[in-house]
């Protein structure tokens, strides 16, 4: 089935467009998918069809996602450059209420101590990076919670919490101990915290897994760990030959930056 997955990154908030602001952009791409016809569809629902028939002869749909976790997936937060800035969730929300399909799954940093750093290292500092809301958030019949692993292997990470491989890549995470560490101690805990059917879905950080990952400790733990697929980044659609443990996904800012741009992308991809 013709399947176009788009990922936005909700911190990304250097202005008040949609090419300089992920929040922003996500309301108006949903305008202009539903302008096309577009089928929007829960990621673990749009998987479990693709490795049901993925030849199959259904119209193209689309599938939203979010990295990373952050409280701007389902907070309205103050920034403190770009003014006050409506998260995700009520974007999601607000778009039901106009009668637009949506559903988006957000990718997050599963590990407290590491959002807790990442938020000082790579945000704002101000403690919005919490996993309260996942539950409520699942509740909502408008998002799911998947994993992007334990502590994305971060490379602003403190000494003490972060693995003994090199960082600032996923690359590295290529033997047994590290991919426990990583991907089944995040399961763990997200299945703990916020069970929902996004938990059975993985982002690797940076966007690319390796030959071990993908090949060996996946198919092999797959069924342990409840996961039924995992996510790159290339740039492209889904096709019926793909590696359920390395689907592609587009990347706002990356791969479009207006709806205009989105528009044009999703006509080349399900027409290739």
């Amino acid at each position: 089935m013709p399947l176009a997955i788009l990922t936005y990154h909700p911190m990304r908030v250097d202005g008040n467009d949609a090419a300089s602001n992920d929040l922003v952009a996500f309301s108006e791409d949903l305008r202009a998918i539903a302008a096309q016809g577009w089928r929007v569809v829960p990621l673990r629902e749009a998987v479990e069809a693709w490795l049901a028939r993925p030849q199959g002869p259904d119209a193209p749909c689309v599938a939203l996602t979010c990295d990373d976790g952050s409280d701007f997936d389902f907070a309205d937060l103050p920034h403190p450059t770009w003014g006050p800035q409506r998260g995700i969730f009520s974007r999601a929300c607000a778009a039901r209420d106009e009668g637009l399909p949506v559903h988006v799954t957000t990718f997050a940093i599963v590990s407290p101590a590491a959002r807790a750093a990442l938020d000082r290292s790579c945000m704002l500092g101000r403690g919005w990076w919490n996993d309260g809301w996942w539950a409520r958030a699942t509740a909502s019949g408008l998002m799911y919670v998947a994993s992007h692993s334990w502590d994305h292997n971060h490379d602003s990470l403190p000494a003490g919490l972060a693995p003994a491989a090199e960082r600032g890549t996923f690359e590295s995470i290529d033997r047994w101990d590290l991919a426990e560490r990583e991907i089944a101690q995040a399961q763990d805990y997200l299945r703990r915290v916020a069970p929902n059917p996004g938990d059975a879905l993985f982002a690797y950080p940076y966007g690319k897994g390796n030959a071990y990952l993908i090949d060996d400790y996946l198919p092999r733990r797959a069924g342990a760990l409840g996961l039924v697929a995992a996510f790159a980044d290339t740039p492209r659609a889904v096709r019926p030959d793909d590696n359920r443990w390395n689907l592609p996904r587009f990347i706002h800012a990356r791969d479009w930056s207006t709806p205009a741009d989105l528009v044009a992308m999703l006509e080349a991809a399900f027409s290739a």
